[in-house]
């Protein structure tokens, strides 16, 4: 080894001449300019950093940073919280007057529905000032195809998308940040653009890390849902709701300030916008270039100069560049690197060495002394290394080995790497040995993971190998091709393993349950071949169930629920799929029917389920679809499809797909997508029937019926399109925007008539009807005794005290308040003494019946006089023909309304007709 190390010796000091020096270091210096080392641009961002941290400067203010923190976790509870939190939230900042709100939170996973609703419906109240998170992601780690994670469709409803994403340089700190990305074809703003007032959606620029995170405006997320926090430190300012706690790890490495919370980074890169301070740079290579030149012919032509002064001027440069550079960044928001100019200030430094004293044997000496020092250095890393190492030669004989490796290998120094390695160490050093021949001046690695199974526990390992090129100055060529060095790096990674197999148990069973999840069931289920059936059964009144027994004998429920569709179903596919849901996906080939399927399986649950000694009695429902009616990785929708169809009709257990039914389910939901553009585009519209006098067949008014033009279906029933606004909460904003457009309409009929507009059961309960009416009524110029609003008897049922509350104070406006469909529904006497009305509307499936069914007579007689007693005016709906209109007259019937008189139609043409009074006569 001395030998060999005293060889190179000589060789190197015969080899490097004062001349061969100055070559190399007038070329290193004018290559610099042109290198794009990570070293070099490393050396930058550390003196942008400190430039930044010279010259601090403080937030605007206009951005507040509301921290999930510490406090917060120990006030709220449970990470993740429940959707309900952040929707009280939402309203104590719209409360206190928050200008934009960004909730930096994952809201792509759905929730239970009533969590869901709650935030959707609280982002419906903040008015479309919300932005919520959407982020770009790899699709799997070795693609470049990306996908776009976003907050589920009921919130976007709502709410603006804004990207999220952190971008991280090489080195792992964030230094830039986006304006935008496109998000389903459509250009959309990063949040730190939206809150900074940008209209760009494209590019990057860099934050300016002078801004102080400690001076940006925070508060505890704690404090602002206990109404602790004045409404002036949020009032006209843009918002930011993020995690700051460590427990939740958004945290990133930046420039100056070590790490801090990722929503803090938005608001760093959202006040760089505010402050106007676009940071640049520039091409400086070619000045670089220029001052390599200028210090090359400096020290050429100075060889008379001293060491010292050579030094002092160098130094006075380096401060005078620094100061420069540190003013522009300052001052213009321009970043200078100065790394490459004094790392050719220090090659110029050593060439004036070179031309002074012969350079070329002192950098041998120490070249010489390196290498006992590495050698001795190595010895010691591989010894005390934990991982077990090895180095090995070309003969593939041990040369080092720590004693990690030695534990596992088996194999001391001497011996063969062969001898004592698992098959896939053997493996991986035999291919890579075939590529270091096939090409000898590469550098070859690979990695690979084997057990050992030989202790009392298992344990697994990873093994890096790398063979690298050893240069043989005075060996044959063919025998210098042969020789290699070799490292073998061993590493326990048994934690990793598994932890790593813990995570993908959990990312595809349910917690609970211990069955597959919704994702990996219909993973799996695409996989599938062959005749498939799948099931989706439903666990009825599960949320009632918990509500009365309590969550835990829930959780115990579906426990006992997976326990019987295990036992039955050994060997095939079966899920949780959310809330009381499950999936099951079996194998079809033996073709018996469907019908004993469903009853099997209906008998699975005839037994109570036993739980905590009492027996639960537990009633299930069931979707069933066969492989061929749908696409595998369709065939769980189309499942559910059924168990719609089958919840929808009482007394059904189970149903098998119907396309149909699915194309009518498509088609709701289109219809209620399409609901929420259809009030701006004006694709709404009323028509008025009118309502008759039947003494004198005299005009009286009319009620406003909506209906709907869509672009793609034409004119929609309301029968078809009001339960959907319903169930989706948009009735509210329909029936408000009915009954501004009604008033405005029916003011500028005459002064006798009045307009009867629809209040539905769940507008009344969850708008500010009181409000809106005087609203609709101030703003149109109707007077109020001109409105009747007809209410349905479901209005009361569930609240009847709160609603007569409601109705009185209506009533207080001058509004006429008038029962409608009366007789249809529970009809409860106990209510309807109590309710402040106006007027009874008979329900026309009594008046049609009426002249042919001694009953119906009786009925409609007996409402005429019960409405009487109570001192209502009656007005009669459906109405048509003249028998009907005259015995509801003579029952006393005082208002009458139908096709008789006419059908909805046009204000205009509707008021033409009447306008001559017309004698009573049918419409055709």
């Amino acid at each position: 080894m001395k030998g060999m190390a005293k060889a190179a010796g000589d060789y190197l000091s015969g080899g490097i001449s004062t001349i061969t020096v100055r070559i190399l270091l007038i070329a290193a210096m004018l290559a610099l300019p042109l290198a794009c080392a990570g070293f070099i641009q490393g050396l930058n961002n550390s003196l942008f950093a400190k430039r930044f941290e010279w010259a601090p400067c403080k937030a605007t203010g206009n951005i507040v940073f509301v921290a999930i923190d510490k406090r917060s976790l120990d006030s709220v509870g449970t990470w993740p919280w429940p959707r309900s939190i952040y929707a009280a939230l939402l309203d104590k900042l719209i409360a206190s007057g928050a200008r934009d709100i960004f909730l930096d939170v994952d809201f792509s996973a759905s929730s239970s529905k009533q969590e869901d609703d709650r935030l959707a419906a609280a982002l419906e109240r903040a008015g479309g000032g919300v932005l919520l998170p959407v982020f770009r992601q790899q699709q799997r780690a070795s693609s470049s195809e990306t996908a776009v994670t976003r907050p589920i469709p009921q919130f976007l409803q709502n709410a603006w998308p804004a990207f999220a994403n952190v971008a991280m340089d090489a080195d792992g700190i964030v230094r830039r940040f986006d304006l935008g990305s496109q998000f389903d074809g459509n250009p959309t703003q990063s949040a730190a653009a939206a809150l900074g007032r940008t209209g760009r959606t494209t590019g990057s620029l860099l934050v300016d890390y002078s801004i102080r995170p400690d001076t940006v405006p925070t508060l505890s997320l704690s404090d602002v849902l206990d109404g602790t926090v004045p409404a002036d430190a949020i009032r006209d300012r843009s918002v930011v709701v993020g995690a700051s706690a460590a427990e939740l790890k958004d945290i990133f490495a930046v420039p100056v300030y070590g790490a801090i919370a990722g929503p803090l980074i938005h608001v760093l890169a959202a006040e760089t916008l505010l402050q106007n301070r676009f940071l640049g740079t520039f091409d400086q290579a070619p000045l670089e270039l220029l001052f390599a030149v200028i210090l090359i012919i400096g020290v050429v032509r100075g060889r008379s100069a001293g060491l010292v002064t050579i030094l002092a001027i160098g130094l006075t440069i380096v401060l005078v560049g620094e100061i420069g550079a540190f003013l522009l960044q300052w001052q213009y928001g321009l970043l200078v690197g100065t790394a490459v100019p004094w790392s050719m200030l220090m090659l110029a430094w050593m060439l004036a060495l070179n031309e002074r004293i012969d350079l070329g044997r002192m950098l041998v000496a120490v070249a010489n002394t390196e290498a006992r020092n590495t050698r001795r250095l190595m010895r010691r890393i591989i010894a005390d290394s934990s991982d077990g190492v090895v180095a090995f030669d070309s003969d593939l004989k041990i040369v080092e080995a720590s004693e990690s490796a030695r534990s596992v290998l088996r194999a001391g120094i001497g011996a063969s790497l062969l001898g004592g390695a698992h098959t896939a160490v053997i493996d991986i050093v035999r291919r890579l040995v075939s590529e270091h021949d096939a090409e000898p001046g590469k550098i070859h690695t690979g990695l690979v993971d084997f057990p050992d199974n030989s202790g009392s526990q298992a344990a697994h390992y990873e093994a890096s190998v790398t063979i690298s090129p050893v240069e043989q100055t005075s060996a044959h060529p063919a025998a210098a091709r042969s020789r290699f060095a070799g490292c073998l790096i061993i590493r326990d990674v048994t934690a990793r393993h598994e932890y790593e197999e813990r995570l993908k148990r959990l990312s595809e069973l349910d917690e609970l349950t211990g069955l597959l999840n919704r994702r990996e069931f219909a993973s799996r289920l695409a996989a599938l071949h062959g005749e498939v059936l799948v099931c989706v059964l439903d666990v009825e009144r599960f949320s009632s169930l918990c509500a009365t027994l309590g969550r835990d004998v829930g959780d115990e429920l579906l426990k006992a629920v997976a326990a019987r569709l295990r036992n039955a179903f050994a060997g095939d596919l079966l899920a949780r799929l959310d809330g009381g849901h499950f999936g099951v996906a079996t194998s079809a080939i033996d073709e018996r029917p469907i019908e004993d399927f469903a009853d099997s399986l209906l008998g699975l649950f005839k037994e109570p389920v036993p739980i905590r000694g009492a027996a639960v009695p537990i009633s299930v429902r069931l979707g069933i679809a066969r492989s061929g009616e749908a696409d595998l990785g369709a065939l769980a929708n189309a499942a559910e499809s059924a168990l719609d169809a089958a919840r929808a009709t009482p007394g059904l257990r189970w149903s098998s797909f119907d396309p149909s039914t699915a194309v009518r389910q498509a088609r709701s939901r289109r219809l209620e997508q399409d609901m929420h553009d259809a009030l701006q585009n004006r694709q709404f519209f009323l028509l008025y029937q009118p309502q008759i006098e039947l003494a004198d067949g005299r005009l009286v008014g009319a009620e406003a019926l909506i209906r709907w033009n869509h672009p793609e279906f034409g004119l929609i029933s309301p029968a078809e399109f009001i339960p959907i606004a319903e169930s989706s909460g948009l009735i509210c904003d329909i029936g408000r925007w009915t009954l501004f457009e009604a008033c405005t309409e029916a003011a500028a009929w005459p002064a006798e008539l009045s307009v009867a507009v629809n209040v539905s059961a769940l507008q009344f309960e969850r708008s500010d009807i009181e409000a809106d009416v005087r609203e609709a009524l101030s703003s149109s110029g109707l007077p109020s005794s001109r409105l009747c609003l007809e209410l349905t008897e479901s209005t009361f049922l569930d609240q009847g005290g709160p609603s007569i509350a409601k109705i009185g104070a209506l009533r207080e406006t001058g509004v006429i308040i008038a029962l409608d469909d009366f007789g249809t529904g529970y009809s409860s006497m106990s209510y309807l003494a109590d309710l402040p009305l106006d007027k009874l509307k008979i329900d026309q499936s009594f008046v049609r019946r009426m002249n042919g069914n001694a009953n119906a007579f009786e009925i409609v007689r007996a409402i005429i006089s019960l409405a009487h007693g109570l001192n209502l005016q009656v007005v009669a709906e459906g109405i048509e023909n003249e028998p009907e209109a005259e015995a509801l007259h003579r029952l006393g019937c005082e208002m009458g309304q139908g096709y008789l008189f006419g059908r909805p139609d046009d204000p205009v043409r509707m008021l033409s007709k009447w306008s001559a009074q017309k004698p009573l006569s049918a419409e055709a």
